[in-house]
Formats: structure tokens, sequence, C-alpha cells
């Protein structure tokens, strides 16, 4: 990828505009990221400088250079000089866009893809040459783009002028599609369509897919990086939850199908998927208990979503009048009395008549097996969701997490829960989807045994449920 050096415009969000000098080295391939400096010529320094977020443009030879949502951290307002440059100290981009008149280039979208474990093992057998290069490590039919082929590619670079030369092999992955061949495109649909099916995808991957970025070419190449500053990676569960969720040898045959599920299913169910996909596999590194209160969250959504679907009406217990009738009692007296907090209390008495006349979450869990039957024997052989004060259940767990009190629970009680609960979140994906679990996930398997590193046996996490806190 070459190196550009321009002038160019950088203009504020308050329409203040002023030349800037830029260094632009993109990424080589997907992953990396890139090496921007912008810098303001001395004479053209002002004690106001442009407000955030700012768009910068510019041109480099046959190259057109765009950037949108700059944000600085510190803008220089003043020099030592009339001459020189002062650079700006960039806290953030959004995106970088460079667009060319191609030679004789394929009419093909090229999305550039964080370096994911799952497709860093694919890759183990490809011998990296000396030239620039790529690979074709799978292919999948994805809705809306067809054929598309998953490719390792690198690049050599090479340090002549290094005091040892030397050379550095850049890896990254790609995913490439076809484009039709003449009719028009729209990429940011086919961009958003691609991001939908990765956020699936992510599942069998058991890691986030990222998009750094993408370049087509539709009478003029266009590549767009994303967070162009910040390099592209994500954390991966395959060591924590086993290397595949689908056997190998049919990895191609479930992804795709996979896909097209999830492309044909409603939009609440997609919107659902999302959640649990994010849940079980996130973009970002974060503690233990956090990640588990996040995917308990997301299991929550889809049991809200079950009693809903099913309107499953709840038949209230006999006590419940009484109750109520003694809490609207309690309510009326203490706005007629009055008082400093009459106010606050009569909310929270409010509460606690809606809690009372409300569905229990234990209500919206047995509409959720009802609706989606298949989950009562795909949560059998897993720590179970609802458990009591003697022998806990995911849920809580969930509770001392987010609650907290005098103890806390131990670390592998919480360790080995959350993965019960991240294999129950994988399931319920393919269960929304009306698909089969495939073998690393399907109850009693080798494939989830072997995951699960004794995790899954029943008498390893069966006595964790009645394991005491431990003080603090």
């Amino acid at each position: 990828m070459m190196k550009f050096d321009f002038d160019a415009e950088l203009r504020g969000a308050d329409g203040a505009a002023l030349p800037v000098y830029c260094e632009v080295q993109p990424p080589y391939v997907g992953s990396q990221k890139s090496l921007i400096r912008v810098a303001v010529p001395a004479q053209h320094i002002t004690e106001n400088p442009p407000g955030n977020p700012c768009a910068l443009s510019g041109r480099s030879g046959a190259f057109t250079i765009n950037m949108q949502g700059i944000h600085w951290r510190r803008f220089p307002t003043s020099s030592k000089g009339s001459l020189g440059l002062e650079t700006i100290e960039l806290l953030h981009i959004e995106r970088l866009t460079i667009l060319h008149h191609p030679a004789n280039a394929r009419r093909e979208i090229r999305f550039h893809l964080a370096p994911i474990s799952y497709l860093r093992s694919e890759s183990s057998c490809v011998y990296f040459g000396d030239k620039s290069h790529s690979e074709e490590l799978f292919g999948l039919d994805l809705p809306d783009l067809g054929a598309t082929r998953f490719v390792a590619e690198w690049v050599t670079v090479y340090h002549r002028d290094a005091e040892i030369p030397g050379a550095t092999v850049l890896a990254g992955f790609s995913a490439v599609a076809g484009l039709p061949p003449d009719a028009p495109i729209d990429a940011d649909r086919m961009v958003a369509k691609f991001r939908s099916t990765l956020e699936v995808l992510s599942v069998l991957f058991r890691q986030a897919v990222s998009l750094h970025g993408w370049t087509y070419t539709d009478g003029e190449t266009v590549s767009t990086w994303v967070d162009p500053l910040e390099p592209n990676v994500t954390p991966s569960a395959r060591e924590g939850r086993g290397d595949f969720v689908a056997k190998p040898q049919i990895f191609v045959e479930c992804a795709t199908r996979l896909a097209h599920a999830h492309e044909k299913a409603d939009v609440k169910t997609r919107s659902l998927v999302r959640h649990l996909s994010v849940a079980v596999n996130p973009f970002t590194n974060s503690r233990t208990n956090d990640r588990y209160l996040f995917m308990f969250s997301a299991l929550e959504r889809v049991i809200e979503f079950a009693w809903k679907r099913g309107q499953t009406q709840r038949s209230p217990a006999v006590t419940d009048n009484a109750v109520t009738t003694l809490l609207e009692q309690l309510k009326e007296t203490v706005v007629a009395e009055g008082g400093e907090n009459a106010s606050e209390i009569s909310a929270r008495l409010g509460g606690l008549i809606k809690v009372v006349n409300g569905t229990s979450f234990r209500d919206k869990f047995e509409a959720f097996f009802r609706v989606y039957p298949t989950m009562t024997n795909s949560c059998s052989d897993l720590w179970p969701i609802l458990g009591s004060d003697k022998k806990r259940g995911l849920r809580e767990v969930r509770h001392a997490l987010a609650h907290g009190r005098g103890s806390f629970v131990s670390l592998d009680v919480v360790a080995v829960a959350e993965w019960h609960l991240a294999i129950l979140l994988e399931r319920v994906i393919f269960v929304l989807l009306d698909m089969t679990l495939p073998d690393g996930i399907s109850p009693g398997s080798h494939l989830l045994r072997m995951g699960g590193k004794g995790w899954y046996e029943r008498d390893w996490w069966v006595p964790l449920r009645s394991k005491q806190d431990q003080p603090i």
C-alpha cells in the first residue's frame, strides 16, 4: 500500500477551515492501524482551532483522500516562528477513504476482517511467499452477496534502509465477493448486510468478527477504513469454550445454512440473535463478572420475547388481591398524612403493587419453554437457570453478582457458571433460527466434552451449586 503525503483542507464542525499537511500510511492488510499525521503550517495557526468533529479532504496525484469524524485531542494555537509545521494530536478518526481510477481492476468488493483465531488456524498451512499474494481458505454462499471467498492475504515489506536490511511479512484476512458486471451497486447496503451476517457467523467462529474496512471497484476503486487509528482485534473464546461449534468437515455447510436462516428470520428474531451473538462473543475484553451479567441480560431479553409471543396470561395467586388491597390502603394513608418523604414512599408502594400484579420471572421462564419446546432438552444437561437458596441456579449467580452482599461468589463458581451460560446462549441462537444444534454444542457430544475440559461434567458443576460464598 502506498504512503501519501499531500496538502489538504481541514474543516471543523463550526465551519472553520484551514490548510494542513498530511502523511497517511493506510493498512497493508486488515487489522493493521493506519499511520496518520496531520500538521498545521505555522503561518495559519490561530487562537481559535476548528471545532470537533472535523473533516479533511485532499489529493495526492491520482488519489483523492478523505477523512470523516476527526477528533483532535490537542490543537496547536501558537508557534515559535512563522515557518515550519505544528502537529495536531489526533484522538480519533471515524473513517479514512481513498479513491482512484483503476487501470484493470476486478469488479468485486473486498471486506477487510479482523485476524480471528479460526481464520488463523485455517491459514496455518498457507505458505507466505515473497510477493503480495492471497490464498482462499474456504467459500460461503451468503445472502445478497452470493459466492464469497474467505482468503488469507499477505504482503512483504522490505527494510532496505535499516542497519541490517531485512523484510517483514504482514498477513491478514478478507472476504471477497463478485459484483454484477453492469448494474450499479449500493456499497453501503452491501456492507450493512455483510456486517449482519458476520454477527451470526461469530457464533461458529466463537469470536466477534469486526469489519476493519472494504474496497470495491465500480468505475473507480474506493477503499474505506473504519477507526483507522485503532488496531482491529477482538478476544477469542475458543480457548475457554472449545475450538469448534461445528465439525470442521461440515463448517461451510453449517455456516451457509446459518447465514440464510438468519436472513429469513423476522426483524425481532434477528435483533435477539444479534444481542445473543454480541453477548457470547464481545468485541472487547471485560471481567468475567461483567460478561456474565451481559449474557444473562441477553437471555432475559429472549425470555421476555417468548412470553409476549406466547401471550401467556398469568393466573393471579389467591393472596394477590389481598396483598394489593393492603398496599393500596397503605399508599392512601401515606398520601393523606403527608410528610417530607410522602411522595417518594407513595411511589415505591405503587411499584410494589405493580410487582404483585405483574408476571414473575418463573412464569415467563415457563412460557419460554412452551414457545420453544426443544429448549427443554437443550437445558437438561447444563447448570439450571433457576435454583434455590441452597442450590444456586444461573439466575441466583446473576443476582449475587449484580446486587452484592457481605460475601462474594467463589471465582470457580462464576467461571463454570459463565461457561454453561455461554453454551446455553449459543444453543438458544440455533433454536431461535429453527436449526439443529451443531455437534460442538449438542448435549453429550464429544466436541462439547472436549471443549469443556471437565466443566461440562455433572460431577464438576453440581457441587459448585451448593458451594458457600466466601466472606469479604
